[in-house]
């Protein structure tokens, strides 16, 4: 388990030489022992936060589109203006948004204050992005941006007798289309507050799945409708515990606490939290929260959506499996046990 608190992350700021592009950058994932544009399988997350400060009249960045990677934002103070393929929204305190691969965005601060954003991406292995304003591409890795010219495929390779047709390689199938971005924006206001709660009430609380009202499907990876990580809004109340202590064999889960004040509970013990903390929770960390305080404590749950997952109860020696979704108690066979 890794833990920080917004206050310790030190900003970085970014700025294109005229300014036009300016914003600071807190890299959450980094100061929670990530590593920068790399996944599980580079040893960082499969999941990255920050929070960029943008200034008046600047952007994030250049309007661009990525071919792997999606991009999750939250509009933490301000007002967003957000460009959407050929369409421009904005966006207030409060309101959540998603651009999956093959939409071309940015997002930029029409003022007067600062906007202040949560931004959530996945790490692809591989990327390619596109800049459409000024037509240029980039690939990381290797982490190069260019400009495109369009040779034969045999180019160098074996010379292509005199008049012949350029040979192309056949284009890839089109993906589905996208929704509208319209669809894929909303203010957690609109939504309900769903509550659970253990038959004698033990583990109770209450949540909002924005990633499923943003149009993911529930508890599946992105080959089968879901996203490659699901953001909830979480609400206990004083006293309440949300959950059996549990760790996962494959999902990571992050808490984001935005208010309130409560216990972590890990194997190494238990730990204040209160708002801007943050404790990312790896796959094998039991762990579990209880809000101690006389405030709703309220959060951010980000979690990857691995196609199989296995977890654990230890407070009850109880295992689980995601698919198919079983709670059972394990007893040891021998391996041919059954079979001869």
């Amino acid at each position: 388990m890794n833990s920080t608190n917004l206050r310790a992350v030190p900003e970085e700021e970014q700025r294109s030489p005229s300014g036009k592009f300016h914003s600071w950058c807190r890299n959450l994932s980094l100061a929670l022992g990530g590593v920068r544009n790399a996944g599980l399988w580079g040893g960082g997350h499969p999941f990255d936060l920050q929070i960029r400060r943008i200034p008046a009249g600047a952007a994030v960045c250049p309007f661009h589109v990525h071919f792997a990677q999606w991009e999750l934002f939250v509009v933490l103070a301000g007002t967003a203006t957000i460009r959407a393929g050929s369409e421009t929204h904005t966006a207030r305190k409060g309101e959540v948004f998603i651009h999956p691969p093959g939409e071309a965005h940015q997002l930029s601060n029409p003022g007067p204050g600062d906007l202040e954003v949560l931004i959530i991406t996945d790490n692809p292995q591989l990327d390619a992005f596109h800049y459409p304003d000024s037509d240029k591409w980039g690939f990381r890795p290797p982490g190069k941006i260019f400009r495109l010219t369009e040779v034969d495929y045999f180019d160098r390779e074996d010379p292509a007798p005199a008049g012949a047709p350029p040979h192309q390689i056949k284009p890839a199938p089109s993906g589905p289309a996208l929704t509208p971005f319209a669809s894929r924006k909303l203010h957690p206001d609109s939504l309900p507050w769903e509550s659970w709660d253990s038959p004698k009430g033990k583990f109770r609380g209450e949540g909002k799945s924005l990633s499923l009202a943003l149009g993911a499907k529930a508890k599946a990876p992105t080959g089968l409708g879901g996203h490659p990580f699901d953001l909830e809004l979480g609400k206990l109340a004083p006293g309440q515990c949300g959950c059996p202590y549990h760790s996962h064999a494959a999902q990571w889960e992050l808490y984001y606490f935005l208010g309130g004040t409560g216990t972590f509970r890990t194997e190494a013990g238990q730990m204040a939290v209160s708002a801007g903390d943050l404790v990312l929770t790896p796959p094998g960390d039991a762990h579990q929260f209880t809000n101690t305080g006389t405030e709703d404590l309220l959060y951010y749950l980000v979690a990857d959506n691995p196609p199989l997952d296995v977890w654990h109860y230890p407070d009850s020696n109880k295992w689980g499996h995601s698919s198919p979704r079983k709670i059972f108690r394990a007893t040891d066979a021998d391996y041919w046990d059954g079979e001869e």
